[in-house]
């Protein structure tokens, strides 16, 4: 068995000390607006504080910890602001769990999903009946792919019939004022390109990733790219022998006039989890 992703990704989500602050610094920059603020409604409150925000057609994530014991939590207290997860539908939920053990990855949260009002937001007669709603897993990969991954299954019947969700990458879209074009990929951080990649090549099915393409290498670092339903991932190994903690470091984005931009990276992972980089559109 391996992973097959059911949707594009849901969110990218960052664990950062204060939401609004994050949220206001993504707006300033790059134009970063609100997004499915019904279903930021249902969930933030309740042990994370929680928003979102849309930018370049991609859905971020903030989250700051209103408990102790959860990943969050956790991840703020061990490395700091950083992304935590990537979180998309699979098609077998229960089975991704189990893979995922068998590949030495912890389970961190593990939830039922239960029907309720939220389920009326999916369209009249779109919701999967509540025997057919999968649990949700939240599971240690960040040794693995370099970041963690949560999953669940899709709650609807017709995704197009939804508009709870907007997972990025799918279309229509929300109208947003933002100052990009499009997120083209996240960079990961690793202290083993072969292995990082290795993992994502053998777990995720063949139709749900791109092969490993643009590789690369010189005196200070060496890197390859690979896609998951259209969200590329640049992964870096630094060859300067210092100490690396795999993870999601940077989102890039396309902009039509460079020129028209004073500086093109802007170092926020300290009140947004990840920094930010644009580039010119291809």
């Amino acid at each position: 068995m391996t992973i097959r992703l059911a949707t594009n990704c849901l969110h990218i989500e960052m664990a950062v000390p204060d939401v609004p602050a994050a949220c206001a610094t993504f707006e300033e920059l790059l134009g970063a607006a609100p997004i499915e603020e019904e279903l930021v409604k249902r969930i933030s409150g309740v042990v994370l504080d929680i928003d979102h925000r849309g930018c370049g057609d991609a859905v971020f994530q903030f989250c700051s910890p209103l408990i102790e014991d959860i990943p969050a939590a956790h991840e703020l207290r061990r490395i700091g602001p950083c992304v935590t997860n990537l979180t998309f539908y699979v098609a077998d939920a229960p089975g991704t769990a189990a893979l995922l053990r068998e590949a030495g990855a912890a389970v961190r949260t593990h939830w039922s999903t239960k029907p309720g009002s939220w389920l009326r937001f999916l369209g009249e007669g779109n919701a999967r009946a509540a025997e057919d709603l999968a649990d949700g897993w939240f599971m240690g990969t960040r040794h693995l792919f370099g970041f963690d991954f949560e999953f669940s299954e899709p709650p609807w019947l017709d995704p197009t019939k939804q508009r709870y969700m907007y997972p990025a990458f799918t279309h229509p879209r929300p109208h947003i004022e933002d100052k990009v074009e499009r997120l083209l990929r996240l960079r990961v951080v690793v202290d083993d390109l072969d292995r990082h990649l290795g993992n994502v090549v053998e777990l995720f099915d063949s139709g749900s990733r791109s092969d490993v393409y643009d590789e690369r290498s010189d005196a200070s670092s060496r890197s390859a790219r690979i896609a998951l339903r259209g969200l590329e991932l640049e992964y870096v190994q630094p060859l300067d022998g210092r100490p690396v903690e795999p993870g999601i470091t940077t989102a890039v984005f396309g902009v039509d006039d460079i020129d028209a931009w004073p500086t093109t990276s802007f170092d926020t992972k300290s009140v947004m989890g990840i920094d930010l980089e644009v580039v010119p559109l291809s």
